[in-house]
Order: structure tokens, then C-alpha cells, then sequence
């Protein structure tokens, strides 16, 4: 899987499979028109063309989007673990670098304040 984002319209039809496609889009249409005298069915193969390059796109940037959420895990993951070496070589020990919700899974913070939570200080007082 790569990373790059999937081809606009216009770079996939200058390629050699887009121009496959639309060289046998305009014989499978010369065919429905002439030999078939069937004209919707231009419309029909126009669609179902259509909707699988749509589909191809929405598959991509899904990759796309496992693969930017894979190198930020990857990278909170070595910073995590930075902080811990700094932590116990010289630092506080008992300061938690990962604080985690009561279900004991780590979330990075929202900066919206949840239910139950506590003002820190003075300065979150509402007054």
C-alpha cells in the first residue's frame, strides 16, 4: 500500500489503462447505438464506470488514511517511550507520561472538558 493519494480523473485517462477504457467505451457505446439502437445503455455503462472509479478512490484514501494513523501511533509510541527513559534516568518517577480514562485506555486530549472533570486552578474557576 502506498501513501501517495489515488490519481485525479484527468491523470488516470491520460494513462495507458485509462486510454484502454475510454477507447472501449466509445466502441461498446458505437456498438449499443448502432447495432443495438439503444441509447440508455450508453448511460448505464457511463455509470457502472462511474461508480467503480469512485469506489477505487474511496478504497485508496481509506489506505491512505490506516497508513497516516499507523506512523501517528508509531510516533506516539516512541515518544511514550522517550519520556520514560527521561523520566527515570533523572526525572520525577512517579509522574505518569500516559495518563489514562478509568477503562485504562489512552486518549490523547480533546480540550473539551468531559463530565466530571475539575478545574485545575484558580485561572479555570468560573467566577
Amino acid at each position: 500500500m502506498s501513501s501517495e493519494s489515488p490519481p485525479t480523473l484527468r491523470q488516470s485517462l491520460s494513462s495507458r489503462t485509462g486510454i484502454a477504457a475510454v477507447v472501449l467505451f466509445v466502441l461498446v457505446s458505437l456498438y449499443a447505438i448502432l447495432i443495438q439502437a439503444q441509447i440508455l445503455a450508453i448511460v448505464y455503462y457511463a455509470s457502472v464506470a462511474l461508480l467503480l472509479w469512485l469506489l477505487y478512490r474511496f478504497v485508496r484514501a481509506h489506505e491512505r488514511i490506516a497508513v497516516a494513523q499507523e506512523r501517528r501511533a508509531a510516533a506516539a509510541a516512541s515518544d511514550r517511550r522517550r519520556d520514560e527513559d527521561q523520566s527515570t534516568a533523572g526525572g520525577d518517577a512517579t509522574a505518569d507520561p500516559a495518563p489514562t480514562d478509568a477503562d485504562g485506555v489512552d486518549r490523547p486530549a480533546s480540550g473539551v472538558a468531559e463530565p466530571g472533570d475539575q478545574p485545575d486552578g484558580e485561572r479555570d474557576r468560573e467566577e
